[in-house]
């Protein structure tokens, strides 16, 4: 697809595209869990929504830019499980697919069926630019997954994942002492299973000030 669709071929394609009956369940993300493997949609050109989030999980800008502007509302396309194509972005660290998704107003707190934001799949493979952009276009730093975990949960899960916990700790939003469901913080978590746990420490309340204006 090329230009503004000057031609009866490009019409015809976007108007058969727009109208596929696509059912649900074509899509399973399985990102929660990296050991699942991704299963691929095998018709993934056959809409704009599968076309797009398609796109976004290969790194096709093009495609992407060229699907917005025939249908912008394809930003907020979903797979079955609730990815979204700025979760895939983020997933992926595509950061120029990421900022493109947001100009186009792609929702920074979409949330998956297990109540995942961009933010956590940034986190869960410590995509730092990624996981700033979004701060940047007002992710929440403490959204809340199903099992209660927050980005910097997932953060902590990850052995190299000194910068990503550093952008979220200097996040003047940022909750450290937030309990997953297992009554862990994430500095409980990054002191068993990480070399980073010294980052984490800038979380301790014995470090946070509060200030104020001196009259």
């Amino acid at each position: 697809m090329e230009g503004d669709m000057e031609s009866d071929d490009e019409m015809s394609q976007y108007e058969k595209m727009c109208s596929a009956n696509v059912k649900p369940g074509m899509f399973v993300s399985g990102w929660d869990d990296p050991a699942d493997l991704v299963q691929e949609d095998k018709n993934p050109h056959e809409s704009l929504d599968r076309e797009i989030l398609w796109a976004a999980n290969e790194g096709k800008i093009d495609v992407i830019r060229e699907i917005l502007h025939l249908d912008p509302d394809s930003v907020n396309s979903v797979d079955d499980d609730g990815y979204t194509p700025l979760h895939r972005a983020c997933y992926n660290n595509f950061v120029d697919i990421a900022e493109l998704l947001l100009k186009f107003k792609a929702n920074p707190n979409a949330q998956t069926e297990l109540k995942w934001t961009p933010l956590h799949s940034a986190c869960k493979w410590s995509n730092a630019e990624c996981a700033a952009l979004l701060l940047q276009h007002g992710a929440d730093v403490n959204a809340k997954s199903d099992g209660l975990q927050t980005p910097l949960h997932i953060a902590a899960t990850v052995s190299n994942c000194r910068n990503v916990a550093s952008i979220l700790l200097l996040d003047r939003n940022i909750d450290p002492d937030a309990l997953n469901n297992s009554e862990e913080t994430a500095a409980d978590i990054a002191k068993r299973t990480g070399l980073t746990y010294p980052v984490f420490e800038m979380g301790h309340s014995a470090y946070r000030v509060e200030t104020g204006l001196i009259d």
